[in-house]
């Protein structure tokens, strides 16, 4: 931290063991040095580094009752909806409530009251992408060769967040 922020190691060792009040230079020097440190560490992390490699998901003509079993059972609030292993959909718990009025009776086709798919994109995506697409959506799938390899979500994202807060 020193050497990249051009403070001596001496002052660092001040300022961290609380011996020395650092002039508002010192501290806008040690705060860019770490940002730049973090915003490597970010460009360094891949999709695939911060996914769930197994993924969870249901058949369009599952019954609800099969997804609601298989979200709680995981401690999960979203499952990608396959035909054939390709994702044609996605079920949540908030649809399933946005679309209550529409649920006969959970032994229904997932097929009736899903949502469109999750984005997929390859699993050597950046950190930011994923941020980027999080922002949009409730989840991503990973692929590799046209299958899929993992899902991330927004808890996936608060995992990174908090390694960060705890390497502070």
């Amino acid at each position: 931290l020193a050497r990249m922020s051009g403070l001596s190691q001496s002052l660092i060792s001040k300022i961290e063991r609380g011996r020395v009040n650092p002039s508002y230079e010192a501290v806008r020097r040690i705060l860019q040095t770490l940002e730049m440190i973090r915003a490597e560490k970010d460009a360094k992390l891949l999709a695939k580094d911060i996914c769930t490699k197994d993924v969870i998901c249901v058949e369009v003509s599952d019954p609800l009752s099969k997804a609601i079993n298989l979200m709680r059972k995981h401690g999960i609030s979203q499952l990608p909806v396959l035909k054939n292993g390709r994702p044609v959909g996605s079920i949540s718990e908030s649809t399933i409530v946005r679309k209550l009025e529409k649920v006969r009776s959970t032994d229904m086709p997932v097929s009736e009251i899903m949502d469109e798919a999750f984005p997929m994109i390859p699993e050597e995506a950046s950190l930011n992408i994923v941020r980027q697409l999080l922002q949009e959506y409730p989840a991503i799938l990973l692929q590799k060769d046209g299958r899929i390899t993992g899902i991330v979500t927004k808890a996936d994202l608060f995992k990174v967040l908090e390694s960060r807060a705890e390497e502070l």
